[in-house]
C-alpha cells in the first residue's frame, strides 16, 4: 500500500515539475503590450523570445497559433502506432525482456505487414491493445521499460541513453 502511495506522490509531484516548467515558458514567451499608433488606434502586440537570452521581437500572434497543440517532450518507452490499422498478431508478452531490434508485434496499415522491433534493450512491461484490434495514429501500443537510463534535462528537449554504465 506504501508503495502505490509513494508512487502516486512521485506522479503528482512529476505533474507539478511539468505545470510549472510549461507556466515559466508561457511566462518566457508571451507577454501583452498595447500600443496606440498615430491615427488613435489601439493594437495588442506580444513579445516573442525564444530563447532566455536572445532577442525579444513585438509581435502579433494569429488565432491558429494560438490555440495550437502545445508540444510536450516524447516518452521514448512508449511504442505509438504511426499510422491507422489494426494489430495482427504479438510475438512478445508482459514481462519478456527484449534486445533490441527483436521484433515485439505485426501491425497491419494500409495493406501491408509492418514488424514493430524493439528500439532498445529492455523488458515489456504493459501491452495497452489487443490482438484484431483497430487503432487511430498515436495510440500506445506497448510500453517497454528500458535496461540503461535515459538522461533528461529540465530546459532541454534532448533525451538520450546514457550508455557509459
Amino acid at each position: 500500500m506504501e508503495e502505490k502511495r509513494a508512487l502516486v506522490e512521485k506522479r503528482l509531484k512529476v505533474e507539478e515539475r511539468e505545470q510549472k516548467r510549461e507556466k515559466k515558458l508561457k511566462e518566457r514567451t508571451m507577454k501583452n503590450i498595447s500600443h496606440t499608433d498615430i491615427s488613435g488606434n489601439e493594437q495588442n502586440f506580444e513579445i516573442l523570445q525564444i530563447f532566455p537570452d536572445a532577442r525579444k521581437y513585438k509581435t502579433t500572434y494569429t488565432t491558429k497559433y494560438r490555440n495550437r497543440k502545445v508540444w510536450k517532450k516524447p516518452d521514448l518507452q512508449e511504442i505509438k502506432s504511426v499510422i491507422p490499422g489494426v494489430v495482427t498478431s504479438f510475438t512478445v508478452k508482459e514481462g519478456d525482456h527484449v534486445q533490441k531490434g527483436e521484433e515485439l508485434m505485426i501491425y497491419e496499415a494500409m495493406k501491408m505487414q509492418n514488424i514493430i522491433l524493439a528500439p532498445f534493450d529492455g523488458t515489456v512491461e504493459k501491452i495497452l491493445v489487443k490482438e484484431r484490434e483497430k487503432l487511430a495514429k498515436g495510440v500506445i501500443m506497448i510500453y517497454l521499460t528500458s535496461d540503461a537510463k535515459f538522461e533528461t534535462d529540465e530546459d532541454t528537449t534532448s533525451i538520450s541513453p546514457d550508455l557509459s554504465e
